[in-house]
């Protein structure tokens, strides 16, 4: 069974991990308008629910798992590099020291 360019666009998004206000909200469509999406590609396909829908999309090679694979990548948190790579900042021991005895010696 072939979906609609539409219905094809929300699987893919679904593949991603999206809801549908997610979706509705990356489309430009209200919620009601791609959840009958979702429910007419169920339908269409004869999946159970949405997780089916998705599996048989990747199994009919509907959508591809590469492409899946690689969206998911590249949606990964991009902050989260400038964290795991930002530099400790560095202190002198001596000002450490001295900081620590200004009390001893004021």
């Amino acid at each position: 069974m072939n979906l609609t360019p539409r219905q094809s666009q929300i699987v893919l998004l679904l593949a991603q991990g999206h809801t549908a206000d997610q979706c509705a909200e990356a489309l430009h469509r209200s919620v009601a308008t791609v959840q009958r999406h979702i429910l007419l590609a169920r339908d269409r396909m004869q999946a159970r629910n949405t997780t089916h829908l998705v599996a048989l999309a990747i199994a009919q090679k509907l959508i591809h798992l590469m492409i899946v694979c690689a969206l998911l990548v590249s949606s990964i948190n991009p902050d989260m590099s400038a964290v795991r790579h930002r530099p400790q900042p560095r202190v002198s021991a001596s000002r450490v020291m001295a900081h620590r005895y200004e009390g001893l010696y004021a």
